[in-house]
């Protein structure tokens, strides 16, 4: 049976609190009133809440004095009632810890929404902090700086898998971290006080990737004066990483899954094969199933290094991470520049949380280095953010063309109405438009998806 949460509403209007108070219980909730701010401090010294529904007009007092006080202690458990034409001061209210805002008269529906999301939200991270806590004492993975569930959840599994003397895939976008989880995966194996050796497939030539990953014996070649053990034995009695291996020229690939089958490799030139005892971790930022399809890859080897699989998702669709990534290489680069301990702004840590990082998390290190190289910021505002991150114009995710005017009123619009969960009222407001005309707006683009007109999005939510 799920929990009845439990509701402190502060608010000195009667009729208001008590209509709130019977909405509120006949959807399930337990509400305890408050009419002014030295109630509702002492009920929240007294009693424990789920939530705080706080107007920020009382009779004693400002609702923000009450904010800054207990944010602390209800993290983003706030959530502040605000009266027409009060949207900034709402906006100040949300800096000092409130995490949502709704506009009176209050809207029923809107209300519902906003907390069902808000406990969602809490219980999302309630079950990440968890598992957080459960792979945190795990040798190597303690690397990893993450808030999502997504991620929790795939560092758990990676940890479960590391213990297996099974070949890992490791599948992922450039940039989102493969070598990190190879290297952490090593490290809680049974091999971890044996040496990792990783190896960019890409970069090795076509003509030298025999020799380089199984070795050569004298004379086998131009300029081979002596034998030459190739990666393989190297890492005999640990583990061998093979980023990108979906580059391996063909020949290579039918080698390779000569070496996991037998566990020999046979250096070139040579007649005698020699035993290695490895554990193999690849990579791919290419999707090797189409790449069978084609021919591009091998069938039989890629079932063979399919034994077990990891697919760590873009950053773009872990956008809780973004935050606490930036804050985690904002800390290293300060330490390595000399620069004076800050932090992101709001208004800053929401265009970077936005952003669609096409370059994932290798791009926002980068982002965050040259932003702390470049100046003294104690507080990390818009202007100090790159142009691209800055720039309307551009599509978020990689797209350099530029956008036209429309265009951008529209991803304006949409990125509006999200913030204020299809609250056309507040949006409006926010935009400095009529609802009349937001509306007229809306109306007009959704007849231009129906006809297949330029400017579409596919919803406005």
């Amino acid at each position: 049976m799920e929990k009845q949460r439990h509701i402190l509403l502060v608010e000195d209007d009667k009729p208001l609190r008590e209509a709130l108070d019977k909405f509120l219980g006949q959807n399930g909730f337990r509400v305890t009133q408050s009419a002014c701010l030295a109630d509702a401090m002492r009920q929240l010294q007294e009693s424990s809440f789920d939530l705080v529904l706080l107007d920020l007009t009382l009779p004693d007092g400002n609702g923000l004095d009450i904010l800054e006080r207990f944010s602390r202690h209800y993290p983003d458990r706030m959530v502040v009632l605000t009266g027409t034409g009060s949207v900034e001061t709402a906006v100040l209210a949300m800096k000092k810890g409130a995490h949502d805002f709704l506009q009176k008269p209050v809207n029923p529906e809107l209300l519902l929404i906003t907390l069902h999301r808000i406990f969602k939200f809490i219980q999302a991270r309630s079950d990440c902090q968890d598992l957080k806590q459960e792979i945190s004492s795990v040798a190597g993975f303690d690397k990893f700086t993450f808030n999502s569930r997504i991620m929790a959840e795939l560092i758990r599994t990676a940890s479960s898998y590391a213990a297996t003397v099974h070949t890992i895939l490791i599948s992922g976008e450039t940039g989102t971290g493969k070598e990190l989880m190879a290297q952490a995966i090593h490290a809680c194996s049974q091999r971890n006080n044996q040496p990792l050796l990783s190896v960019n497939c890409a970069s090795i030539p076509e003509n030298l990737a025999e020799s380089e990953l199984f070795g050569y014996k004298k004379g086998a070649f131009t300029g081979a004066y002596a034998d030459s053990h190739g990666k393989f034995a190297l890492a005999d009695k640990g583990t061998i990483f093979l980023d990108e291996i979906g580059e391996l020229p063909p020949n290579i690939q039918a080698k390779l899954l000569r070496v996991l089958e037998n566990g020999e490799v046979t250096p070139l030139k040579s007649k005698n094969p020699v035993r290695v005892d490895i554990r193999v971790l690849a990579a791919t930022n290419k999707d090797l199933e189409d790449e069978v399809r084609q021919k591009h890859f091998r069938a039989d080897l890629f079932y063979r290094i399919d034994e077990l699989k990891i697919h760590i998702p873009p950053l773009r669709e872990r956008k809780t991470d973004i935050v606490p990534l930036a804050d985690h290489f904002l800390r290293i680069a300060n330490l390595a520049n000399s620069r004076p301990i800050s932090a992101f702004s709001v208004e800053a840590q929401h265009l970077l949380s936005e952003y669609g990082w096409p370059g994932n998390v290798r791009e926002l290190k980068n982002t965050i280095f040259k932003i702390s190289a470049s100046g003294h910021h104690t507080l990390i505002r818009p202007e100090h953010l790159p142009l691209k991150i800055l720039q309307p114009g551009k599509i978020a995710g990689g797209d350099d063309r530029e956008l036209s005017l429309a265009e951008i009123e529209i991803a304006h619009i949409k990125k509006v109405l999200r913030r204020t969960a299809q609250n056309n009222t507040q949006a409006a407001e926010i935009l400095g438009i009529s609802r009349s005309s937001l509306y007229r707006k809306i109306t007009e683009w959704q007849k231009k998806k129906k006809s297949g007109r330029k400017y579409q999005f596919k919803n406005f939510k």
